[in-house]
């Protein structure tokens, strides 16, 4: 069946949404595709400085009614594939992915949250195979460069007759790198969760295969507790940080799906900035943001200027000097022999912020392919990395 849009982008009016659109003006010559709202007003602000507006699709992600629930539908159905900013998406995509996944519509989001990852795939990943909808979670920065990283380090590793073992991931930001008002509301929403009773599934949905049994291919968390040096940086540490359970369950659905190694062990990290200036303003927003949760009546107020607010998020000139190096390191041992090793290191580079100019960036061109390969794909919910492999 023919469909109107090649595209639909949802959560048009947030930071990271607006980001997309832009992307998408850019960039999407010969396509079709449109944007939904909640507010056409506030969508119609976005286009406003721009020559050319897409289509505006009304509909309200909360579905409430049959109402709301018909008017999603109707968007979902005329669209090859549906991209959403519209986070936290355990609170937001819920209807929209379960429409994706009846449909057949291709899905991608750039969630950072594993919760919703594990619950996508409890509750769609056989009807999406059905369909033939691809239902990727992590496309942005959370989780496509390491994603990416591991893979193409395994792609390497089996070139050379090995099989790959263990890789260790060093993320070197610029320092002036900084949470939007759409990641702040969606640490508070996780943070704020009542999880004690959450029902506990037979095995962790990461490790769920294509026949629904339990993945033999596991991934140890090798995330450090403390310090450690970085191979590449001679001199500098990288230690943990709060975004590196995500990427290694990311890279634990990838194992999963694609069996790097049934012994395999990954751990992601966060290399320390060098300036006071820029320990200080971390360490500053990470407070206001704990007060905000922990303590909202009492500090909430106080705490609010240095918190960003929905819509607001690191400047453009920022964004645009920002970057990304993110270091490798990896072990893989022959496989006519396993008393040989080798170690290996890998360097992904971005020369642009990350975490939301290009988080767009990488968010459309997934988009992108997932409409170039509308027909060919198989259905699931997977990871960037075992959807669409190399091509992205």
């Amino acid at each position: 069946m023919s469909k109107k849009y090649d595209i639909v982008l949802f959560g048009v009016t947030g930071f990271t949404g607006k980001l997309a659109a832009e992307y998408l003006l850019q960039r999407g010559a010969g396509i079709s595709w449109a944007v939904s709202a909640r507010s056409l007003e506030k969508a119609k602000a976005v286009f406003a400085s721009q020559s050319s507006t897409p289509d505006i699709l009304v509909a309200d992600l909360l579905c409430k009614t049959d109402e709301d629930r018909g008017k999603l539908r109707s968007i979902v159905e005329q669209t090859k594939v549906v991209l959403t900013c519209s986070g936290p998406f355990e609170k937001y995509g819920q209807d929209l992915v379960a429409l994706c996944a009846e449909l057949g519509v291709h899905y991608a989001d750039i969630t950072g949250e594993t919760d919703y990852f594990r619950q996508t795939i409890q509750k769609h990943d056989q009807q999406a195979q059905t369909s033939g909808a691809a239902i990727l979670c992590h496309c942005g920065h959370d989780c496509i460069p390491v994603d990416l990283m591991v893979y193409e380090l395994n792609n390497f590793a089996s070139n050379q007759g090995c099989e790959l073992k263990k890789v260790l991931t060093y993320q070197e930001f610029w320092e002036d790198f900084g949470p939007s008002g759409g990641t702040a509301a969606t640490a508070a929403f996780q943070l704020s969760k009542d999880r004690a009773n959450t029902e506990k599934p037979a095995f962790d949905p990461l490790l769920t295969t294509k026949t629904g049994e339990k993945s033999e291919f596991h991934t140890k968390n090798a995330c450090p507790k403390s310090d450690i040096d970085v191979p590449a940086l001679p001199g500098r540490k990288a230690g943990p940080w709060i975004m590196a359970p995500v990427m290694m369950n990311c890279v634990r659905r990838s194992n999963a799906l694609l069996g790097y190694s049934k012994e395999f062990s990954y751990g992601d990290s966060a290399v320390k900035v060098q300036s006071w200036s820029a320990w200080a303003k971390g360490m500053a927003t990470n407070l206001a943001m704990g007060a905000k949760i922990y303590a909202p009546g009492v500090l909430g107020g106080l705490v609010d200027p240095f918190i960003p607010q929905t819509g607001e998020g690191p400047s453009r000139e920022g964004m645009e000097n920002g970057f990304l190096k993110l270091h490798a390191t990896a072990t893989m041992v022959d496989r006519a022999d396993a008393s040989k090793t080798r170690e290996l290191s890998g360097l992904f580079e971005f020369r642009k912020d990350t975490g939301y100019l290009y988080t767009a960036a990488l968010l459309c061109e997934t988009g992108l392919l997932l409409a170039e390969k509308h027909g060919s794909l198989e259905g699931g919910c997977a990871t960037p990395a075992a959807a669409l492999s190399g091509d992205l």
